[in-house]
């Protein structure tokens, strides 16, 4: 691979959600979570690109280990998919954020707010590209009379600040009891930087690419992991569903969002070859584009172009799926 093209745990999936069935349901991702002994990824949400009314919520996931919880990106839903998982807000110890994309960071805020209205401690802790603090510090001054009053009514310690940390290089992110998360710049113009994160945990390790073209960085980052979480562009049905987008009246031209799509993203052939270079057990397609509900595509499609190239475990992300 070039630069760019160079390039566990198992999912208890219910069976029809393998062949593109039912999805997950918030009572099975609590009965996979209930008395968990080991670390549990569940993917809150598995769509790609800031478009609501779909079935699929944006890019948001949330890691369970030793009863602390690792929020990482918050697209639109994170809060109710979070509530959903049964997982208390007390649990709750950091956010990390990949890219300042609506998909990505748009209910950051939000799930501070009622995150802690629902019992999240003040001590959290945010991770993420500049200028995130001060993204922080606007929306908490923004949304101070909101907290002070209920923090009157309820008797309730307001919530003031948040910890931030903004991460704009790569390497070592923080190390706490459970987990030593580390982080790496990828490709996603003209976003800058944009990470991809590692979080090494006792008993597992996940990685996420965040939003990227082929990066060969993504394939070391992930090294021996047992969990890679990839952003996968099945680029067919991508160009049929703009074709369709257009022609109900979308003021954009064929030629530009391809551009984009392609100088931004991963398509599905490249996902393959990364995670089969980075020797992981595990591969987890999410971030999927398209995700456009009008639009079938089965888990086998979504698997085949992957299969090609990875030899392991391929599982189709779905919302709120527990891996």
């Amino acid at each position: 691979m070039t630069r760019r093209h160079s390039c566990l745990g198992t999912a208890a999936v219910p069976a029809a959600a393998q062949t593109g069935g039912p999805r997950w349901t918030p009572q099975q991702a609590q009965g996979a979570l209930k008395d968990a002994k080991d670390t549990k990824l569940v993917l809150l949400g598995t769509a790609g690109a800031p478009v609501p009314g779909r079935s699929r919520q944006m890019t948001s996931h949330v890691m369970l280990s030793n009863g602390s919880a690792y929020v990482l990106d918050c697209g639109m839903g994170v809060t109710d998919q979070y509530a959903r998982t049964g997982i208390p807000f007390s649990a709750l110890k950091s956010i990390f954020i990949t890219h300042h994309h609506a998909d990505h960071n748009i209910e950051y805020g939000p799930l501070l707010v009622i995150g802690w209205i629902n019992g999240m401690h003040l001590d959290v802790r945010a991770f993420g590209p500049p200028p995130l603090k001060q993204m922080t510090e606007d929306f908490m001054r923004a949304y101070k009379t909101t907290v002070d009053f209920w923090a009157e009514d309820l008797k309730m310690t307001p919530l003031v600040t948040v910890d931030v940390k903004e991460v704009s290089a790569a390497g070592p992110v923080i190390q706490d009891d459970n987990v030593k998360v580390s982080a790496i710049i990828v490709e996603h113009p003209p976003v800058k930087p944009a990470l991809a994160y590692r979080f090494d945990f006792k008993d597992r390790s996940i990685a996420f690419s965040g939003d990227t073209a082929p990066l060969a960085a993504v394939a070391t980052m992930a090294k021996g992991a047992d969990v890679l979480v990839h952003e996968t562009m099945y680029v067919p049905a991508l160009e049929k569903a703009i074709k369709d987008r257009i022609a109900k009246g979308w003021p954009v031209t064929f030629e530009a969002v391809m551009a984009h799509a392609k100088a931004d993203h991963t398509p599905s052939e490249d996902v393959g070859r990364i995670a089969q270079e980075a020797g992981v057990k595990t591969l987890v397609l999410s971030h999927l584009i398209p995700t456009i509900d009008s639009i079938s595509i089965s888990d086998d499609t979504w698997r085949e172009p992957v299969a090609k190239y990875f030899k392991g475990e391929i599982i189709v992300g779905q919302d709120l799926m527990v891996v």
